[in-house]
């Protein structure tokens, strides 16, 4: 093989060295010979057109005589003459109206002397063969009176000294004969040059690859692992240099080989612990943990074997890293790592699987002693303090557990098992142990959620997601003519039946999908309220969009938001978020922030639910919005709970002093509407006037009402006691 490949790497070489002597000289030569063909060609083409120029300027004088005399016979006898030129085809003499009056052979081209001719002198017409050339025959200034015996001339047009033509076609077939003649020879001198030049080549060709050669078969054996080839001096100059300067190389490399050997093997081991390991604690890492997990889960075999799988997740890990940066979290996790090693067994793997995430494979372990490692793991963490930078900081465990029993069959099932374990304990209130039941019903809540966010994604992407609207009425005299309106996301299931939010959100924020889903709402509203703004019957337009903190928490919705309202054309007052009061508190900072952002584009803000937190009015003080929309549950609840009513009445009282419009959520029948109105409370929205529709079929009433001239505004309504 290596034979082989040293035969082709030398005729390689000098292939490339004969092609680089070889080829400037095809080049030059190719150039050459193109350039004298074609010179050549175009000196004989030009000949055949002085000649045939020539003749039609010599035999225009002489047809002078004939045509003023009308003598026939001398123009038949010139245009005879004229046919003993070489390459002459056919020779013709017309009077001025183009009429012939002397022709000998036979003409090829199709041509109107008294048309097309003129004054031309020289080319008139030309085919692949044959070339017609044309002159006029002028009467000349001498006058000539003795022939006025004989035929007299035809009239000729005024003022015109033109008695008529003489036309000459000559053939190219010589022409085109002595071309490829002229050719030939070029390519014979051509060939003869390039054989000359590739004999010289081919001898510097092989000087050249000789010791190219013997360079090349060197490094083959070299490259088979013979350290201690060499090559043969022979050489001078250049190649000389390059053969001592190969064998020096060969005798460092060979000196070089031993002590690589012993790196290569320290550099082996090394990057088979970091592909296994962690960097940050040293522990295996979770590839490495997966296969000695699956290679468990194969070993068991028909054998009743007990192993304990633990999912472990640090609580309030988030707290450290966000207050003390990630130096401060990578110390915690290295300390961590340190107190749960303590306390398992040597034949035990202890993993971290990222992030503040461990695995702990108990092997021959019962569940009972795998409850006993655990709690002690658990209560090692919960006493231990971190400190940093003069701060102490607890921190916690959530830990899920699972038995690998017979139920346990695949990698996947016992991880998502664990998993779902650990998801619990978190639920749960933190710092616990859950056990993995497969009936749990916590793990089956959790098993659930997971469901719906593979069906939400794949509701996205189907494009299954529903938009509902419903109107928000003035309750009282003196509220700004505004069409006003809140939408509402819902979803259509596989089976095409209309699922409410309730079912699906909490999915969607455990599995941070709400910004997707708002986005698309928002685009949604946006592409409604300009439908709605095309119709121009209606003075303002505001449209209520709730937001999930997951979304205002990100600094490119307001982007996204001012992007849709230029998409769109429309005024940032049409458009007004809402933000849950109780998803606020958890998030006050960027809530706060995010109000900021609306303000600057022009957008309302608005608190939904109010009322169903303690800080309820401490945020009216802190962050005043547009609105209030009080919380539906006190709403519902006023016609028969004195505190509710109490509750509403101080929402309404303070909203009313801070400058702030107060809605009444969930207003479903006639007390609650008259209690609603006895209040004084500004705007409305509950069943009792409009019930939630599909989005489009709002529009469309909307739309039908302006096809109809009816008002663009829910009117007040009218007391219960009417």
């Amino acid at each position: 093989m290596m034979q082989h490949l040293y035969l082709r790497l030398v005729g390689s070489i000098r292939q490339r060295a004969l092609w680089l002597a070889l080829l400037p000289a095809v080049l030059v030569a190719t150039a050459l010979a193109s350039y004298f063909s074609i010179t050549g060609m175009g000196e004989l083409d030009e000949e055949l057109r002085r000649r045939g120029h020539t003749i039609v300027r010599y035999l225009a004088p002489a047809s002078e005589y004939g045509l003023i005399s009308g003598n026939r016979p001398s123009l038949q006898a010139l245009v005879q003459a004229a046919m003993q030129q070489p390459d002459v085809r056919a020779a013709v003499v017309t009077d001025f109206q183009g009429r012939v009056l002397a022709i000998s052979g036979r003409t090829q081209l199709p041509v109107r002397l008294a048309e097309q001719a003129g004054d031309l002198v020289g080319l008139l017409a030309s085919s692949h063969d044959t070339l017609g050339f044309v002159a006029p025959v002028r009467r000349s200034q001498l006058d000539i009176d003795d022939f006025l015996s004989l035929e007299p001339m035809p009239p000729q047009p005024p003022g015109s000294d033109r008695l008529g033509w003489v036309y000459v076609e000559l053939s190219s077939e010589d022409l085109q004969a002595r071309k490829s003649a002229l050719l030939l020879h070029t390519l014979l001198i051509l060939t003869a040059g390039l054989g000359a030049g590739a004999y010289v080549a081919l001898r510097m060709a092989r000087s050249l690859s000789r010791p190219v050669g013997r360079l090349l078969k060197a490094v083959g054996r070299m490259a088979a692992g013979e350290l201690e080839a060499r090559v043969e001096q022979a050489s001078a100059g250049e190649l000389g240099a390059l053969e001592r300067g190969f064998n020096h190389m060969a005798s460092r490399l060979q000196d070089m080989h031993e002590s690589m050997q012993e790196r290569i093997a320290t550099a082996t081991a090394q990057l088979a612990h970091q592909a296994s390991h962690d960097p940050l604690t040293g522990l295996a890492n979770r590839r490495e943990f997966e296969l000695h997990l699956q290679a468990t889960l194969d070993g068991r075999g028909g054998e009743e074997l007990h192993h304990v799988l633990c999912y472990i997740d640090l609580d309030r890990f988030k707290v450290v890293n966000d207050t003390c940066g990630h130096a401060a979290g990578d110390e915690l996790l290295r300390q961590i790592t340190q107190l749960l090693r303590q306390r398992v067994r040597g034949q035990d793997l202890l993993a971290r699987l990222g992030g503040d995430e461990f695995g702990l494979l108990l092997e021959r372990c019962s569940l009972e002693d795998g409850l006993r490692v655990v709690e002690s793991l658990r209560q090692l963490v919960e006493d231990f303090r971190f400190v940093w930078n003069n701060r102490a900081f607890g921190i916690g465990a959530s830990i899920g557990l699972v038995e690998l029993d017979s139920r346990i069959q695949t990698l996947e099932e016992a991880l998502a098992a664990a998993d779902q374990a650990c998801f619990a304990a978190k639920d749960l209130g933190r710092n616990r142990i859950h056990v993995y039941q497969a009936d749990d019903r916590e793990v089956v809540r959790h098993q659930g959620e997971m469901d719906w966010a593979s069906r939400l994604t794949q509701a996205v992407e189907e494009n299954r997601l529903l938009l509902y609207a419903q109107p928000v009425v003035p309750l009282v005299s003196g509220i700004s003519s505004c069409l006003r309106f809140e939408v509402f996301l819902r979803l259509l299931n596989e089976r095409g039946e209309v699922v409410l939010p309730e079912v699906f959100l909490p999915a969607a924020e455990r599995f941070n999908l709400m910004p997707r889903l708002d986005r698309w709402a928002i685009d949604a509203a946006c592409s409604g309220l300009r439908r709605l703004l095309d119709q121009e019957s209606h003075p303002s337009l505001q449209c209520g969009i709730n937001l999930s903190v997951q979304t205002v928490g990100r600094p490119e919705t307001l982007e996204y938001i001012g992007e849709r309202l230029q998409h769109y054309g429309i005024a940032p007052a049409c458009l007004c978020f809402e933000v849950a009061e109780a998803a606020a508190s958890r998030q006050f900072a960027e809530v706060q922030t995010f109000a900021q952002g609306l303000r600057q584009l022009g957008c309302g803000f608005a608190f939904d639910a109010f009322g169903s937190g303690l800080s309820s009015f401490a945020y009216l003080r802190a962050l005043p919005p547009d609105y209030v929309k009080i919380d539906g549950d006190l709403i519902h609840r006023m016609t028969d709970d004195r505190v509710s009513q109490t509750l509403v009445r101080a929402i309404h009282d303070i909203s009313r002093q801070l400058g702030v419009a107060a809605v009444a959520e969930m207003v479903d029948d006639a007390a609650v509407f008259a209690m609603v109105r006895e209040i004084g409370i500004e705007l409305g929205q509950g069943t009792w006037f409009d019930p939630p529709q599909l989005f489009e079929d709002w529009l469309a009433v909307c739309e039908a009402r302006h096809v109809n001239g009816e008002a663009g505004v829910y009117s007040i309504l009218p007391s219960p006691a009417a």
